[in-house]
């Protein structure tokens, strides 16, 4: 989502702080009475020295430049606090409606847009904001009431001097602030889409990376990676140069240095000219030459602000998502009996059907097998019976209920999934067969293992069933991490069975031993299983032959070799492979 990425939307963000709206603003007000006694240090300063050169007592200036700066320390230390208290109950807040809502989403969705597009609403983008809510609010707010404060001191002393300096700094912004704008937004948002394509391939890269050097396929897969490094740093160069000429001579122009010498000369001609007593020219060093630094705090609290904005939209985006539609009666299905009817399906609206027509019974504790070329519809057909999509006309049935009409947890709850690509956390090997029911026993844990062929491969690890997945306890083979998924589902004891290429990346000896694992699975189940291998199914109950969308043919192993069609020459294909 790059390009929607570069649209703001300003509400967004004022939406998602509504919550925390009463904390931030009393931050904000903590910040200006901080702002306020900000400026009394150095008003004393001046105010100490304009008493010194005219006799007068100063002890009471550094009295009151004391009480301001503990002051000041106590009032913008309470703001801080107040501004983290409130950001510490956004974030929780905000990420709590992020994963409820990613949850309600078809799981369809992230096969979609991967975990970069997770990562980046639930990290990244709350990390933005909340450099807004925690600090860049209450800045805003004391770098607008502090000069305010120094102005009105300024113009008791003397308006015409006052006059003069704010004629200079308003001058330098009139000049440079335009031509800052204009190169922000025009080099901005391409920056941010820059960044958010590095991000996407960053993640690609990282997750795909073992891949990547086992094949050898680094210049592939490093390619895109590099163009959106070298995107990025064009995007970034592009800005900095347009944005470097009006910000140096801001820079320079607004510099203390810089207002100390307009200052100095101004007061000369004032004093030469009897408009103004040398003593008053102090309170101009001593505070007017800060009065340019809030602006340019602004500006970085600005773009904070702008960062936080875009990541709100791309969280608004998310949270807009349509999520699963839940029944509003939820029905319990009577059996494992499937029935898909006249299913047509499109990933996206217009485009070609990757399911057109398919009908089909998968009869309570039998085995149907989906074969077919790659792209034939096998993985949508058996995605589409747990819901990570819906269909775009048609039903799917189970126990004579349509699969809408089961709540997601009770329609998850009794379909089973072993994937082709295993999924492991890094938790324990017990609490990961245990996601299959978290309430179960260690014994029924154990019990599920044995079933799955992978007891005494757990029971050989440091730990055993305690030992954590993915650290130094965890080396299993891919083979035996997949018996550990076959063993999470019969844990469940769900009552159908979704098996998606299983068996496609084991070695001979693992397959037989997952094989033995999937018979135990499918013992009384209703399994649909997705096979590449067609000799480990040559045994199924059906055999579904599907073929650009459709269901070219259906029957047992015998009668569909004996047809002589596509199973026929899939078959064939694979055993001359087997034999060459």
């Amino acid at each position: 989502m790059p390009e929607e990425n570069a649209l703001v939307r300003p509400g967004a963000l004022a939406e998602m702080l509504s919550p925390v709206r009463g904390r931030l603003m009393l931050g904000m007000a903590l910040a200006g009475v901080g702002a306020l006694f900000a400026m009394v240090p150095f008003i004393a300063v001046a105010e100490i020295g304009r008493a010194l050169l005219s006799g007068d007592p100063a002890w009471p200036w550094a009295i009151a430049g004391t009480a301001g700066a503990v002051l000041r320390a106590f009032f913008m230390g309470a703001a801080t606090s107040v501004c983290h208290v409130a950001n510490g109950h956004f974030e929780y807040g905000i990420r709590g409606r992020l994963a409820r809502h990613l949850g309600r989403l078809p799981l369809g969705w992230f096969g979609d847009h991967g975990s970069g597009e997770v990562k980046k609403g639930v990290s990244d983008d709350i990390k933005a904001m909340h450099h807004m809510v925690s600090h860049a609010l209450g800045d805003i707010t004391s770098a607008a009431v502090a000069p305010l404060v120094g102005i009105a001191y300024l113009l008791w002393v003397d308006w015409r001097m006052t006059l003069v300096l704010l004629g200079f700094v308003v001058a330098v912004l009139a000049v440079v602030s335009p031509q800052m704008r204009r190169a922000y937004q025009a080099h901005m948002d391409s920056y941010n889409q820059a960044q958010a394509e590095l991000s996407k391939a960053t993640v690609e890269l990282v997750d795909g990376i073992e891949v990547v050097k086992a094949y050898g396929m680094r210049a592939r897969a490093f390619q895109r990676f590099d163009e959106a490094v070298t995107t990025l740093t064009r995007r970034c160069l592009a800005w900095t140069a347009a944005m470097g000429r009006p910000a140096t001579a801001m820079n320079i122009g607004l510099s203390p240095a810089t207002v100390l010498l307009w200052i100095l000369a101004s007061g000369t001609v004032f004093v030469a000219a009897g408009w103004l007593p040398p003593p008053d020219v102090l309170p101009f060093l001593a505070v007017g030459v800060g009065l340019p630094g809030p602006y340019l705090q602004v500006g970085s609290a600005a773009n904070l602000l702008r960062q936080a904005q875009l990541g709100a939209t791309h969280v608004d985006r998310l949270l807009a998502l349509p999520p699963l539609a839940e029944p509003t009666e939820p029905r319990l299905p009577a059996d494992g009996r499937v029935v898909f009817e006249d299913v047509r399906f499109s990933y996206e609206p217009g485009a070609p059907p990757a399911l057109d027509g398919v009908s089909a019974v998968l009869e309570s504790g039998t085995v149907t097998a989906l074969v077919g070329p790659s792209g034939s519809g096998k993985t949508t057909m058996a995605r589409l019976l747990p819901r990570f999509w819906d269909p775009t006309d048609g039903a799917i049935t189970l126990g004579g209920v349509d699969v809408r009409e089961i709540s997601g947890r009770e329609l998850l709850g009794r379909v089973a999934i072993v994937f082709q690509d295993v999924v492991l956390l890094r938790e324990s090997v017990r609490d990961n067969i245990r996601l299959g029911r978290p309430e179960a026993t260690d014994a029924e844990v154990e019990a599920a293992a044995k079933a799955a062929r992978v007891h005494e491969v757990i029971m050989r690890l440091p730990g055993g069933y305690d030992a954590v997945i993915g650290s130094g306890d965890g080396g299993l083979s891919g083979g035996e991490r997949q018996r550990i998924t076959i063993a999470r589902a019969i844990l469940q004891d769900a009552p159908v069975v979704v098996l998606d290429e299983a068996t496609a990346h084991a070695d001979p000896e693992s397959e037989a031993a997952i094989q033995e694992a999937l018979s135990e699975l499918a013992a009384g189940r209703t399994v649909l299983v997705i096979a590449h291998r067609l000799h480990t199914i040559a045994g199924a109950d059906q055999i579904l032959v599907m073929d650009a969308g459709r269901i070219a043919e259906r029957g047992k192993h015998g009668d569909l070799l004996a047809a002589d069609g596509l199973y026929a020459r899939l078959w064939r294909a694979q055993n001359t492979e087997v034999k060459a």
